[in-house]
């Protein structure tokens, strides 16, 4: 049977090649990727120039006055439900770094306080919320996707050309 320093260190190798990993990815991180997406990001703003939104705007939404507006009223539709699901995954997304906050405060009085068992109940307890907290919260945003794509499918269509071109058929 090993010695407790023996496996002490052998934990402290583990703990130390784990730091190591991290770091490097990190520092990979800063170095490379975000650089690389700032790039892609700024290529992308290239792309999109205010010149052309006048143009994008009359292929893609006709007058509401000249009648028939039924496609573009889908397409209105659409957009919101677009700007519901984006804003919905947004406030999820900002809710894990309160999860993340509130734990790494928890963990520092456990580290404070290793006697005391009722923060490390806590911190069980908040983990188990967070994971049930989680599991919804996919379920939430699968349904909002089907939900959206289901949409798109069905209308896309009048999504892409929002007035019909048989208009002389109703005379």
């Amino acid at each position: 049977m090993a010695s407790p320093l023996k496996r002490e260190q052998d934990v402290q190798g583990i703990v130390d090649k784990f730091r190591a990993r991290i770091a490097q990815e990190a520092e990979n991180l800063v170095s490379t990727f975000f650089p690389q997406k700032l790039s892609e990001l700024d290529s992308w703003v290239q792309e999109l120039r205010l010149q052309d939104l006048s143009r994008i705007r009359s292929l893609l939404i006709p007058k509401v006055e000249d009648g028939n507006n039924f496609g573009v009223s889908i397409q209105e539709d659409t957009v919101d439900q677009l700007w519901t699901v984006e804003s919905t995954a947004a406030s999820y997304l900002r809710r894990f770094s309160t999860y993340y906050n509130t734990r790494a405060k928890l963990v520092s009085k456990i580290v404070k306080y290793p006697q005391v068992e009722d923060y490390h109940r806590t911190v069980a307890e908040v983990d188990e919320n967070e994971y049930l907290s989680v599991r919804q919260i996919l379920l939430h945003l699968r349904n909002q996707y089907a939900t959206l794509h289901d949409v798109i499918l069905k209308n896309i269509e009048k999504i892409k050309t929002p007035r019909s071109t048989n208009s002389n058929n109703l005379y």
